[in-house]
């Protein structure tokens, strides 16, 4: 049994979408390029796709009505059948990958041109109609569909046919449907209750579900299933139903239909109590019909005792994907919101322990900081992922997180991937930064990768937040990342420094982060000369613990450059407060010139910055 099949069985009444061809049609594709949407406008039909999955629909269906070479002859096309068939189901595929819920696909099987082996018609032969399928079926399989549906059936020669092929070539589930007209018949005579007889007895037994769909709107279609169910009841198979919104009539220059969502909504906890398990809906519907059906479901009374109960698989709009509990704020949010922004820099352990990581997280967070960033395996040294030790300080301490990406480890494909996860882990602030050479840390002989910079990186998460990939494949919903930069005052020559500063805002940077500074003088004489800024800066600030890791940090750390009045105040320290005092002066000093500060411990040790952090409580207090 498929797990299409297992949903059912759970008592589950699945949603399906809603129309296909006149979405395009009203959009001014010709009748005769309706069929090859899937190769000439394949983002337009996975758009279409998502909007219905997020619309509430939990079953989608490929865009092959008339995929088969009866019908594209009739048409004019030549096209490969089975690749137009594969094509339309793999873009289904995508869109249900790029959803990333449990979504089943069926490859949708139409009429051919002519109808099977009927008494006074022009007909083609069953065994001809079989081999047509044949084709169709070959390239939906190939395309990963999990069932099928022949749809908008008018004579049973042709269900027969439909049914025998697939069943030749697959074992999935069957769901065959009838266009039955506001009189009570399809097109070729055939009545509700003599479609569900012939359905369940066709050879090889019975389908998964039979019902109705196309041809009337929602309350003739309802009387139709209703016709059905005594019958499919009695043969144990189940019901589907997918009306159209109301009837077809000509309206500016288009064919339009009527029916309102609200509308349609109301008939359909009717259908499910009938006993459908598959509601979805064909021409006019669109994604409002499906969203206002998917919620009719959920408000839907209890059925009548002794009645099959089916119940919505698709949660109320308000459960659906729920963003993370640990959802980080953004530095812009913060900035609104505040008059000075403080985050706390850590680095993530060398192992998997991460009890002091969090518990120093928990202190800083309790002293007042906004935000704690997560340095990227910083001077090239292996240290857990700062993407994973961002989700656990998130969870565990209650402080959003900023965090440190690289492109120096990651190919293109790779950092979006990773990305990607740190969207859905709720990471909502990235320092978008391309990282030191692996030759300065301990893993000389690692190959840096480098497909871009960090200036690179900005433009990939704009695109994310555009809803789109690198190279404009679609992501199925934009994220909303706060893309921060790096910015070394310290720099020599600063005009290159100014060159990559303009880029990065080209780019679409939100926030600035600085390399540690120690004299007021180094970033304002930076600020003045390149101009205005328009976004916020946050500036580093390293308090210094001693003379001996001044002298360190001013001759060996690259980046950073501690003036000589600086270490002359240092000079005999071997405690932190001369430190300490430093960096308080420094920050009033620049308080009006930037939007807040990162700290940066020594040696990971948050101690020392307790004292900084509650006089910056004060300070934030105070305005």
């Amino acid at each position: 049994m498929s797990e299409l099949q297992v949903a059912i069985r759970e008592g589950h009444c699945l949603v399906a979408d809603g129309a296909i061809g006149t979405y395009f049609l009203n959009r001014g594709v010709s009748l005769r390029d309706l069929p090859l949407v899937v190769f000439k406008d394949p983002d337009q039909l996975v758009g279409l796709h998502l909007e219905y999955l997020k619309a509430g629909a939990r079953v989608l269906e490929t865009h092959t009505f008339s995929a088969n070479r009866s019908k594209l002859q009739t048409l004019g096309q030549s096209a490969d059948v089975f690749a137009l068939n594969r094509r339309a189901a793999q873009l289904a595929r995508y869109a249900r990958d790029m959803f990333g819920e449990t979504v089943f696909i069926l490859g949708a099987l139409g009429p051919l041109a002519e109808p099977v082996e009927a008494p006074l018609k022009s007909s083609i032969s069953e065994e001809e109609a079989v081999a047509i399928y044949r084709e169709a079926v070959a390239g939906l399989l190939a395309g990963g569909v999990d069932g099928f549906i022949v749809e908008t059936l008018s004579d049973l020669g042709t269900m027969r046919a439909a049914v025998r092929a697939i069943r030749l070539e697959s074992v999935l589930p069957v769901v065959v449907s009838f266009a039955f007209s506001p009189e009570g018949t399809t097109l070729y005579g055939v009545t509700p209750e003599a479609a569900a007889e012939a359905a369940a007895h066709l050879p090889g037994g019975p389908p998964w579900l039979v019902g109705a769909n196309c041809g009337s709107g929602p309350a003739p279609l309802l009387d139709a299933v209703l016709r059905m169910a005594p019958i499919t009841r009695a043969h144990g198979i189940g019901l589907a139903a997918f009306p159209n919104a109301g009837q077809p009539h000509w309206m500016e220059g288009r064919v339009g239909y009527q029916a309102t969502p609200e509308y349609v909504a109301h008939l359909v906890p009717l259908l499910r109590d009938a006993g459908c398990a598959l509601v979805g809906g064909c021409c006019g519907i669109g994604p409002q019909h499906i969203a206002a059906m998917a919620q009719g479901l959920d408000r839907g009374a209890a059925p009548a005792s002794g009645t099959v109960r089916f119940v919505t698989a698709v949660p109320p709009a308000e459960e659906r994907s729920p963003a993370p509990a640990t959802t980080g704020e953004t530095v812009v949010e913060r900035i609104r919101q505040s008059r000075f922004v403080v985050s706390v820099e850590l680095d993530p352990p060398r192992g998997v322990n991460t009890h002091r990581l969090v518990e120093a997280a928990k202190r800083v967070a309790e002293a007042g900081a906004d935000f704690v960033n997560i340095g990227d395996s910083p001077m090239a040294r292996v240290r857990m992922s700062a993407l994973g030790a961002s989700r656990i300080i998130q969870e565990e301490a209650q402080i959003s997180a900023i965090l440190h990406f690289t492109t120096r480890d990651r190919s293109l494909m790779g950092l979006q991937s990773d990305l990607l996860g740190a969207w859905s882990l709720g990471i909502r602030n990235v320092l978008c930064l391309t990282g030191d050479p692996p030759g300065l840390g301990d893993y000389a002989q690692s190959t840096a990768v480098w497909d871009i910079d960090s200036i690179g990186l900005v433009k990939v998460l704009q695109r994310f937040n555009q809803g789109e990939d690198a190279v404009g494949l679609k992501l199925g919903s934009a994220t909303q990342f706060c893309l921060g930069v790096g910015l070394n005052p310290n720099v020599e020559p600063v005009e290159v420094e100014y060159e990559r500063l303009r880029q990065k805002l080209d780019a679409g940077a939100m926030f600035i982060m600085t390399q540690p500074v120690y004299e007021p003088w180094q970033l304002l004489q930076f600020l003045e000369g390149f101009g205005p800024i328009a976004i916020p800066i946050l500036v580093g600030v390293m308090p210094l613990i001693s003379y001996r890791q001044a002298q360190y940090l001013n001759n060996e750390v690259p980046g950073i450059r501690i003036p000589d009045a600086v270490m002359a105040r240092m000079e005999g320290q071997d405690t932190p407060e001369k430190g300490i005092e430093l960096a308080l002066e420094f920050i009033e000093q620049i308080r009006a010139a930037v939007a807040g500060v990162y700290l940066v411990p020594s040696f990971n040790r948050v101690e020392p910055l307790l004292p900084i952090l509650s006089h910056l409580q004060r300070f934030k207090s105070s305005g």
